[in-house]
Order: C-alpha cells, then structure tokens, then sequence
C-alpha cells in the first residue's frame, strides 16, 4: 500500500508524542520558550516520537524485503542517539562535526558509492546536511514544518522517478513530522530537541543518496543551505547559546541589535511580525523550491 508508511508514521507519532512530552517534563527536561513574553517552559525531547515511529517503520519494511534501507536505518539510529546524547553531555562542535562526517562516510560506503573522493565529499555533504536541518530552528513549528515539506518533496520525486526505497524513506518522515507538527505548531507544547532535528537531515540526505535525487535534492535543501550561509557570513560558527534570541514586544518579533542573520530574520528586518506570520513565510519559500523540484522531474 503506498501510504502505508506516512500513515503508520503518523499515527505512531501521533499517539507517542503526549506521554513522551509528559515524561519529560516531569522529569525537569525543559526548555524555555524565549518567543513568548511569559517564558514559558516547554517540554523538550519531544522528538524521540518521531524517531522511533520512524525506526519502526523503516525497521519494519527493511525485514518484508526492502534490504536497501539497512545503512539508512543505520545512520539514523547514529544521528537520533547522538542527538539525545548531545542534549545531556553537550558535545563540543568538534565533536559533533566530525562525528556526522564518519556517518556520512559509513552510510556511503554502505550505499555502494565507490572511490575514496567520492565517499568522502559525499561524506561531508551528509554532515552539512544533518547540521542545516538543526540549524534552521528556533520558532514554533518552524523545523518540523520545514523538514515535513522537504519530506514530502524528496517522497514526491522519489514516487515520479519508481525510487521505491526513497520514497519509504521520506513518506515515513513526512507521516511522523506531520504528526508531530500538531503539538509543535504555535503555541508549541513540546520542543523535538536535536533528536529531532539532526534525523531530519539524516533521512532526507539518505533518501536522497539512496535514489540519486541529485538535483530535486539540492533544489529542495536550498533554504537550509541560504539559512546557513546567512548566519555563517553574519556571524560565522556559532552555537545556540552565544546567538541573540530574537526580541518579543506586544506579541511581534523583533531583530536584536548586532546579531546573525538567519532565513526568518531576513523577513523580520522588513518589519515587524507574529511568531506564526514569520514562520509561515519560511515555509512558503521551501514550498516553493519543493515545486521546483517536483516540477524538475515532471519535466525531465
């Protein structure tokens, strides 16, 4: 059945995602909300739904023959573990660079890539790739929505061009993050947290290696990579911590004096707007590139 993944996906996300966010927060695994003028505390972790729906799924098409998705499945316990590990230890950048880059390798040696350049460029593409999707965040619902229309896209061009295993891939992430969506969108009750960021990369990068979907997966990471290059060429590498949050005032966003730059903030120095206003632009400017891509392979 062809929506059997984004289905399963959704309904595994959707039914884990409240006990999840509860167990958390009970537990003090919070974040604070710096978007709302009450500071409010938000459950954070909320992720760990998404990436075990999609463990779940996957695991489970892997074991009926789909035997292509073992490194995917791989790299994607790799990256979700690290992000957990991440949010209690808080690896260095170093470390966490270079840990994406021999997930990268692994998953293209895997994948049956050959020559050592290759794999290795390759290699680092996947790092950038799983660093973007963590990067573009910051605002309710803003990441999982983003990466939900990426997902979509990546399923949609998988689903044109017969790549059946792409299109497993990122039909499952599009199912979980649409569920999840619900309980991240504005007023957000629960936070991914990096395990659900960083997996966003993972699967999409995989999806698309996996399928050859070179073009339509560069058309539809070019706000991720617009996003990063705004923030590295205004403030070059940064963690979350040193960055300005941006300041609310009678429920408008507004830029902080001498900050970085960022795809949201882009429409924030034309004026003034609402959380959801911003956040809705950023996904209007990945839609349209995932048409782009969509549109590429009807095309062609």
């Amino acid at each position: 059945m062809l929506l059997l993944p984004f289905l399963s996906a959704f309904i595994l996300t959707f039914i884990a995602t409240p006990p999840v966010a509860k167990f958390f927060f009970n537990r003090g695994v919070v974040g604070v909300d710096l978007h709302k003028e009450g500071k409010i505390k938000v459950p954070e972790l909320g992720g760990i739904s998404v990436f075990f729906a999609t463990l779940v799924v996957l695991t489970y098409h892997y074991f009926i023959g789909a035997g292509e998705l073992l490194f995917p499945i791989l790299a994607l316990i790799m990256i979700g573990t690290l992000g957990i590990i991440d949010h209690y230890t808080r690896l260095s950048a170093v470390q966490k660079i270079s840990s994406f880059y021999v997930i990268g390798v692994f998953l293209t040696w895997g994948l049956g890539f050959k020559g050592v350049a290759t794999i290795l460029i390759i290699g680092f593409l996947f790092m950038a790739a799983v660093n973007f999707t963590n990067m573009l965040a910051g605002f309710n619902g803003l990441e999982i929505g983003t990466g939900a229309i990426a997902s979509l896209g990546i399923a949609a061009t998988a689903y044109l061009t017969g790549e059946i295993h792409s299109f497993i891939i990122a039909s499952t992430m599009a199912g979980a993050l649409l569920a999840f969506l619900y309980y991240n969108r504005f007023p957000a009750s629960v936070f991914p947290g990096d395990v659900g960021t960083l997996i966003i990369g993972s699967a999409l990068f995989s999806s698309i290696l996996l399928g050859r979907l070179y073009i339509p997966g560069l058309l539809i990471f070019t706000p991720y990579i617009a996003d990063a290059a705004l923030k590295f060429s205004s403030a070059g590498v940064m963690s979350r911590e040193t960055q300005k949050p941006t300041e609310v005032r009678d429920g408008k966003l507004y830029i902080p004096k001498d900050t970085n730059l960022s795809l949201a903030r882009l429409f924030l120095r034309q004026k003034a707007m609402s959380e959801k206003e911003v956040v809705r632009r950023v996904w209007m400017v990945e839609a349209f590139f995932t048409a782009l891509a969509v549109a590429y392979e009807v095309i062609i």
